[in-house]
């Protein structure tokens, strides 16, 4: 759906048309947004999303793209980035951080570390901003960035809402927030000595170096792990897949988990490996893998 750009006047952050969404994504693959647009703050978000409502446009909140794969036709309506300063804020009182969810992980994890805060060194490494860790409960088997989360502030049906810790249902990669935009968070963290911070931080960085493949775009792991004791990788390896390639999408050969884009791989070349990869492993193994990417936009065939 095409939109008149006459008609979209009243929007007071940036706006872009047919904005190729490669650009946009960890992946570097996608086509483009019929229109790309940074709202100023929350004011105008939510006039964009009345627009929106009213006009029977549909509308994706993009993080930083590190969990996405988009087709290759493009995403139809809005594809709205919360990247404004209004949305990347951070206050902390105490233990308390109040923040914005288009934080990038790594900027709340150095505010919080000069703070004397520590309990989420395990995001350490982890790309995408606060909203996106907590819509899928970033962080380890063990650890979620939900343990910390006492409220989020949220968007639901163009309506600024509060969800306090008891209303978010948080498990393993999920915590049943699909439905709403969320706009800001207070997590409570525990203080700790900056250096053993420091050290936990660098520790992480340095085991997802050794383990995880860097040399080519790619979004990390591919599918969630089935429970804490039988990983996706170590079943897609076992599976012959290291190295198997569909054009220019590969299965890495350091990490079974990770598809890389290799230079010019189109969202239908990804498809078909995970496709094939799923129904190998069930075949295989008896476990059907579970999609830990997001898929938006249209897909060719």
């Amino acid at each position: 759906m095409k939109m008149d750009p006459t008609k979209l006047e009243f929007i007071k952050g940036e706006v872009r048309y047919d904005e190729p969404m490669s650009r946009h994504t960890w992946f570097k693959i996608g086509g483009p947004a019929d229109v790309w647009v940074a709202p100023n703050g929350v004011e105008d978000l939510l006039n964009i999303l009345r627009y929106a409502r009213d006009n029977g446009v549909d509308t994706f909140i993009l993080g930083d793209g590190s969990k996405l794969l988009v087709g290759d036709k493009g995403v139809r309506g809005f594809v709205i980035v919360l990247r404004n300063p209004s949305f990347r804020c951070m206050k902390f009182e105490g233990e308390v951080i109040d923040l914005g969810c288009g934080t990038k992980i790594s900027e709340f994890l150095s505010g919080a570390m000069q703070h004397g805060l520590g309990g989420c060194e395990f995001l350490a490494g982890l790309p995408g901003t606060i909203g996106g860790a907590l819509i899928m409960n970033a962080g380890s088997p063990s650890n979620g960035i939900g343990d910390f989360a006492e409220e989020v502030i949220a968007i639901k049906d163009v309506t600024v809402t509060s969800l306090k810790k008891g209303q978010i249902e948080f498990s393993y990669r999920n915590a049943g927030l699909n439905e709403f935009i969320l706009l800001g968070a207070r997590l409570r963290l525990v203080s700790k000595d900056v250096d053993e911070i420091q050290a936990q931080i660098d520790k992480n960085l340095s085991r997802k170096r050794q383990t995880q493949d860097l040399s080519y775009p790619s979004v990390g792991c591919i599918f969630k792990n089935p429970s804490e004791s039988i990983l996706s990788g170590r079943l897609i390896e076992r599976s012959g897949f290291k190295g198997y390639s569909i054009g220019d999408a590969c299965v890495s050969i350091k990490h079974a988990n990770f598809i890389l884009n290799r230079g010019s791989a189109k969202a239908s070349d990804v498809l078909r490996l995970i496709d094939e990869i799923q129904k190998k492993v069930f075949n295989d193994h008896g476990i059907m893998l579970e999609l830990e990417v997001k898929l938006i936009g249209e897909f060719n065939g």
